[in-house]
């Protein structure tokens, strides 16, 4: 750690006293690492941070009077230079794709380690994004299902096509399909149809490649 340099500025933004005195309490044992100031909710977070420009914000997601997603949007348009940190005890998916949106840096639940949160704290000043890792499969997958959906469209599957396409890329015939659908052979050979014409393909084969290489299957 390079100790000539300037310490990084932190707000604390927590409406619990002992959250704020133990925050207080571990970061003050890093010499990189400068306390500025605290706020106890959402409107004196804002006022301070305007006033004093801090580094980074360590902020909760639930506060008197306004959310820490509030709070994060508005910090972005009037300090777009300072970091921020959510600090939470909330894992929700809402809270946590909310905050992002909002412009946070980083998601963090208040069970992580000491070092892990300082080590953030550090990263995100250098510009860095991260997420707790209990948080971060989640993420993956919901960005997985999100790029899915994406090529789904862009292809011009719809979701009964998908069910067809996993069943016909697994090696099931068209009988199969549709005694497993509930649907006529008749309408699966349509659907089969249609995915080749959609994939640009001419067999089951080709189809079943296009589909994985897609990541549509």
């Amino acid at each position: 750690m390079d100790t000539s340099r300037q310490p990084i500025r932190i707000l604390i933004v927590d409406d619990h006293p002992v959250v704020r005195q133990g925050l207080r309490s571990l970061l003050s044992n890093h010499p990189d690492l400068q306390i500025i100031a605290e706020a106890a909710q959402g409107q004196q977070a804002l006022a301070t941070a305007r006033r004093e420009c801090p580094d980074v914000v360590l902020l909760d997601i639930r506060l008197p009077g306004m959310t820490g997603i509030e709070v994060a949007r508005l910090l972005q348009r009037d300090c777009p230079q300072t970091h921020i940190i959510m600090l939470t005890s909330y894992d929700d998916d809402e809270y946590l794709t909310g905050a992002l949106e909002a412009g946070a840096q980083a998601y963090l639940l208040k069970s992580v380690s000491d070092e892990t949160l300082v080590w953030t704290i550090r990263a995100v000043y250098r510009g860095e994004r991260l997420i707790s890792p209990e948080l971060l499969d989640r993420v993956l997958r919901q960005f997985a299902q999100v790029r899915h959906q994406q090529i789904q469209q862009e292809v011009g599957l719809s979701d009964q096509d998908i069910q067809v396409l996993q069943r016909l890329a697994a090696g099931a015939s068209n009988e199969e399909i549709a005694r497993e659908l509930g649907w006529s052979k008749a309408s699966i050979k349509r659907k089969v149809q249609h995915i080749f014409d959609q994939l640009g393909v001419m067999t089951r084969a080709q189809a079943a490649a296009e589909a994985v290489r897609r990541g549509l299957v």
